[in-house]
């Protein structure tokens, strides 16, 4: 018996499965939308010059490049594509446009928009588009538009009324001129260059301009070529082989460097440590931020003279110009790590005859951040278009860059939770009962002393502050011990609050507690018989193992992580709808084209019930703002329950379906970009499209059932 070959196409199949296994468990796909996508498109169809094999490893692979080797055109690892496209949150129907074409991208997307939706992909060399549109067409994707242009300045043929849904870039761009192109609350995903890195970002458009609400991901694209294509502002250092790039900034004289770099230099410690594998990416964009003269340094990889030790590796270094003088960020290795791959001091080199204070200006911000931001949230960008004939913004504001088209403002988070570990001399912890009768985080929990950080406030200040407000002291000796995260059951972060080490020798009853219940001086053998705070159980074990930590105020903290246990209760999303019938006719409103549920579908007027409302008063809240109907909760009565369970979803809906026996006012369409229109419909002639369940609450309130089950077989 003999088995028959694998055949190409099975082959490539399996390869393709292969891949999108291995983005699920590395968590670059989260979605079933982009998990089928991903399994459906063939990528070797696109890269028919590389085998099955290559075309389907997590890698890129180039498709075009010119004479002397420079990379024009590629199709985008798999793990940074599948990344982006979570981030765009394309629907069904949504009118997608990409810029910078391959082919293989815009079939993923032409896969999630469906049958109903709409994607252009535009490149400026007719080379790219040539190939894109032959092998779509191929593949079964001819219905994506592809359009020769330069994408600074879009054809305005290809905007669709209203705007794109999302925009995608898929090249390296400087700036991002269309935000005019979007869509009201659309979705621009790009790899946006600053200060000479390049993150890819995701963005939402509102009122005019783009807010990201996504993790910050460095990556690697290829240029932007034509207008778009942006002079990295680059000067070389005379006689050093050094250059310094003012990519995002004005480039500052350079011609008097030479002598200050041939000198031995300063070294400021900032006792600030890195793995070796850990990006600090998220450091340098905010000393560019932070720091006047801020530009990146590089030597010639050929004729390096030795002048830089070390000299910038792999990513743009960074550094200031302070006249004569300059500081450069660097490292000095300092152990070996648990990895093997070693323990680096983030430190700064100094340069000419002020470069120790240039030097200690950079060490303050390195330190600044490591207390305040490195823990926290990533950074949020804010992007809003340069209006003609306004007056020109400042260009020298902390964390604000101005580039062709737009300004872009980048707000630094700090760690949004801090706590004090107040220990006595004979081993004891200070804790507080919190109330239970106050809507706060852990009530009627024991827990640690602290709080969250005020605007424009630093841990460091936010700590004092919250003791003087709890307890009317001062503790002198606070050193930061760890960071505590909380998870929820699933792993997702959830809180983050950086927590302090302290000595205080004050009895409980001499201390005035002005916020919570009571204090009490607690030894670790007793914490067993209290109901205690998860995060605080946790840190009193880390100090128990480490009661004397050895990491300073501006080293590296530990991170000790507890996890929200597991609630096996059942939870709901509850709905309410309203039931309006006059004449024997219902109220139903036809939903808008672009919204991601239902679109162009009929369905009653509706919503989910907000934090701490009941289902009464969210369907009185619903009715008034969709509707401009008023209604009083005391003329509602319950006429129907949908238990629903909508194909692949794990949470279950709670649709409540009232009647009012009045009401006031005519229905008017009050949230156009959501509903187009209200109209009468004879109960015995539902229009189509109508929501299915819409239809089975309303059948079954005409037989006089009072509860629906749908979807749970």
């Amino acid at each position: 018996m003999t088995t028959p070959p694998t055949t190409e196409l099975d082959e490539a199949g399996a390869l393709r499965h292969r891949l999108a296994d291995q983005l699920v468990d590395s968590g670059h796909i989260r979605t079933p939308a982009v998990e089928d996508a991903m399994r459906t498109v063939p990528r070797h169809a696109f890269a028919p010059e590389v085998p099955a094999e290559k075309a389907y490893a997590n890698d890129v692979i180039v498709t075009r490049h010119t004479d002397d080797g420079r990379v024009t055109s590629s199709i985008s690892a798999p793990w940074l594509q599948a990344d982006m496209l979570e981030a765009a949150r394309i629907q069904p129907g949504h009118r997608v446009l990409e810029i910078g074409s391959g082919g293989y991208n815009a079939a993923l997307i032409a896969e999630l928009v469906g049958p109903m939706g709409s994607v252009t992909t535009v490149d400026i060399d007719p080379d790219v588009t040539d190939r894109a549109t032959r092998f779509l067409t191929r593949s079964g994707y001819a219905r994506v538009r592809v359009v020769t242009a330069d994408a600074e300045h879009l054809p305005a043929d290809i905007v669709p009324d209203g705007g794109f849904d999302a925009i995608v870039v898929t090249v390296d761009t400087w700036d991002l001129p269309w935000i005019g192109a979007l869509a009201d609350g659309g979705r621009l995903v790009a790899p946006l260059r600053l200060h000479q890195y390049t993150w890819a970002i995701g963005f939402t458009e509102r009122d005019g301009a783009l807010h990201s609400d996504e993790p910050l991901i460095v990556c690697g694209f290829v240029p932007m070529q034509g207008a778009g294509a942006r002079d990295a502002n680059r000067r070389t250092v005379p006689g050093t082989g050094v250059h310094l790039i003012w990519e995002d900034g004005t480039p500052l004289p350079v011609d008097r460097l030479g002598p200050a770099l041939t000198r031995e230099p300063f070294v400021a410690h900032t006792h600030v440590t890195v793995g070796g594998q850990e990006p600090f990416d998220a450091l340098t964009l905010y000393l560019a931020g932070a720091l006047p003269g801020f530009c990146r340094p590089s030597v010639d990889p050929d004729g390096d003279s030795g002048i830089l030790k070390p000299p910038p590796r792999h990513w743009p270094g960074a550094a200031i110009v302070r006249g004569t003088s300059l500081a450069r960020l660097t490292t000095e290795r300092i152990a070996d790590g648990d990895d093997g791959n070693g323990v680096y001091e983030l430190v700064v080199h100094g340069y000419g005859a002020t470069g120790h204070l240039a030097a200690q200006e950079m060490a303050d911000q390195v330190q600044h951040w490591q207390r305040n931001h490195r823990a926290a949230l990533c950074p949020r960008i804010s992007i809003e278009p340069l209006s003609d004939g306004a007056p020109a913004p400042d260009v020298r504001a902390a964390h604000v860059l101005v580039k062709k088209h737009t300004r872009i403002t980048i707000d630094w988070p700090v760690v949004p939770g801090t706590a004090a570990l107040l220990t006595d001399d004979e081993g004891r912890y200070l804790l507080h009962l919190r109330s239970a009768n106050k809507p706060i985080w852990r009530p009627g929990q024991w827990a640690l002393l602290g709080g969250s950080t005020e605007k424009g406030e630093t841990c460091d200040e936010a700590i004092v502050r919250e003791l003087a407000e709890e307890i009317g002291l001062t503790v002198p000796d606070l050193t930061g011990f760890v960071t505590l995260d909380t998870l929820d059951a699933n792993g997702s972060f959830k809180d983050r609050v950086r927590v302090y080490q302290g000595t205080l020798n004050v009895p409980a009853h001499e201390i005035e507690l002005r916020e919570g219940i009571q204090l009490r001086w607690t030894r670790i053998e007793e914490t067993a018989e209290m109901t205690m705070d998860p995060g605080t159980a946790s840190v009193l074990q880390a100090h128990q193992n480490a009661p004397h930590p050895s990491h300073s105020r501006n080293s590296t903290l530990p991170t000790v992580e507890v996890r929200e246990p597991s609630d096996h209760r059942g939870r709901s999303i509850v709905g309410a709808h309203l039931v309006l019938i006059r004449d024997g006719a219902v109220l139903l409103g036809k939903r808008h084209p672009r919204c991601a549920f239902a679109p162009s579908t009929w369905h009653l007027p509706a919503g989910h019930r907000e934090d701490m409302e009941a289902a009464v008063s969210c369907m009185v809240r619903e009715a008034e703002e969709e509707t401009g109907l008023a209604l009083a909760e005391n003329d509602l009565s319950l006429v129907h329950v949908i238990d629903l369970l909508d194909p692949g979803s794990t949470i279950p809906r709670i649709g409540f379906f009232f009647a009012p026996s009045r009401w006031e006012g005519e229905p008017s369409v009050r949230e156009p970009e959501r509903c187009t229109e209200w109209r009468w419909w004879p109960l015995d002639a539902l229009p189509e499209p109508i929501v299915d369940y819409t239809r089975a609450a309303l059948e079954a309130m005409s037989r006089g059932t009072l509860y629906t089950s749908m979807g749970w077989t």
